[in-house]
């Protein structure tokens, strides 16, 4: 055998998912790894895209079936990709949401107006850490963005920014999520690291809307019944909670463990507001009577980051997982399996290939002892199977 140094193979699967260097380099895996959001065209739902942790962008052409990768966002490679959103009136127009690992304080939102073809950071929001955007569903030229100096809005499709969260209220600041009523765009929800906020006119003032929520509650996750956008969720680190006087008094919702309730992401399914996603740090929850009842209908080891609901077939549910990648149920929650072909984003500490059976491939995966170790491709990385003869855990 012949072992490539730990350095080169990290540089060798850079170059992989560089789309600059599509030609000359293809991912071999093994397939998986980290996800982090998901987003369907509302012109043509089977075109999804997939945002990931190093500034990769995946997108598939069949439903979540198959991954291709697409382009690469952001001057290196610690942009996290954590919000895709399309124009609701016009699918050629596609914003990204970037922040950065490495530096807290960096991150841009990059648009597209072609469908993808090519992409810009927008100036006005340059070297901002944006960890949420929304569109307002009245007027797709209003933006927000939720950031971690503070909140920032567009009323020109992206073109030009400004802050409408007051610098001298010091409890304005890191900012994770932000939700958009959709008959009012000046009535805005926004989430920070310590409890949730609400703006009625557009930035001007802001009231913190706590009443019911535990304090010091960071607020991952904000959304409202699409039917009746007086009912509010919101997720936390203490748990979910609903508003049915938007905002005016959280409660919270009963039936998931502690253990559970680092809830990442709520999403609600478009044809039927009564049936609400919760994504957790320990697997995926469902009610379907609009918050009275919980089950988990997941494994528990599935770290969920974003979730996706077909608006044709709410039966037809993709999941963004850390380690695992994206997960699939065909079937409304009764069943996932993972759905990761052609989509590899994991970190890869050495190769190891056999001389004398090239196609004999060996990598040591950096992860857990679930999804971490040695693994082996005997078909030069067409197909991996996880290698634990021999090894002990120490």
């Amino acid at each position: 055998m012949f072992l490539i140094r730990v350095g080169l193979v990290f540089a060798i699967l850079l170059l992989v998912v560089n789309s600059a260097f599509a030609g000359s380099w293809i991912s071999l895996g093994p397939e998986g790894g980290d996800a982090r959001s998901l987003a369907y065209d509302p012109a043509a739902p089977d075109h999804i895209y997939l945002g990931t942790s190093s500034g990769e962008l995946y997108v598939s052409n069949d439903n979540g079936e198959t991954w291709i990768h697409f382009i690469h966002l952001g001057p290196g490679f610690d942009y996290v990709l954590d919000n895709i959103k399309f124009d609701p009136k016009d699918s050629n127009i596609i914003y990204v949401a970037a922040w950065s690992a490495d530096n807290n304080n960096d991150g841009d939102v990059f648009k597209s107006t072609d469908h993808g073809k090519t992409w810009k950071a927008l100036p006005g929001i340059h070297g901002k850490s944006v960890r949420a955007l929304a569109i307002a569903p009245s007027d797709s030229n209003i933006l927000v963005a939720g950031a971690i100096d503070g909140v920032y809005s567009s009323s020109d499709a992206g073109q030009t920014w400004q802050k409408i969260s007051s610098a001298s209220n010091s409890s304005l600041t890191n900012f994770y999520s932000v939700a958009i009523d959709p008959r009012n765009p000046q009535v805005i929800y926004a989430g920070t690291w310590h409890l949730p906020w609400k703006t009625e006119d557009g930035g001007k003032t802001w009231v913190n809307i706590k009443n019911g929520v535990i304090d010091d509650s960071d607020v991952f996750s904000i959304i409202l019944d699409h039917q009746d956008p007086n009912t509010v969720y919101a997720s936390a680190c203490s748990g979910i909670y609903k508003s049915e006087n938007a905002g005016a008094l959280f409660k919270k919702v009963q039936g998931i463990p502690f253990t559970a309730r680092r809830t990442r992401k709520l999403k609600q399914d478009p044809s039927n507001p009564a049936v609400v996603y919760a994504g957790t740090t320990e697997g995926l929850w469902r009610t379907k009577d609009a918050g009275a009842n919980w089950s988990r209908i997941s494994s528990p080891s599935f770290i969920v980051n974003d979730v996706m609901i077909d608006p044709r077939n709410p039966e037809h549910v993709l999941v963004a997982t850390d380690r695992t990648g994206v997960i699939v149920s065909q079937n409304g929650g009764a069943s996932f399996e993972q759905s990761n072909r052609g989509f590899a984003h994991r970190q890869v500490t050495s190769l190891v290939a056999v001389r004398e059976h090239p196609d004999h491939l060996y990598v040591s995966m950096v992860n857990n002892r679930e999804y971490g170790g040695v693994y082996r491709s005997t078909d030069g990385g067409k197909r991996w199977e996880k290698f634990e003869t021999g090894l002990v855990c120490v």
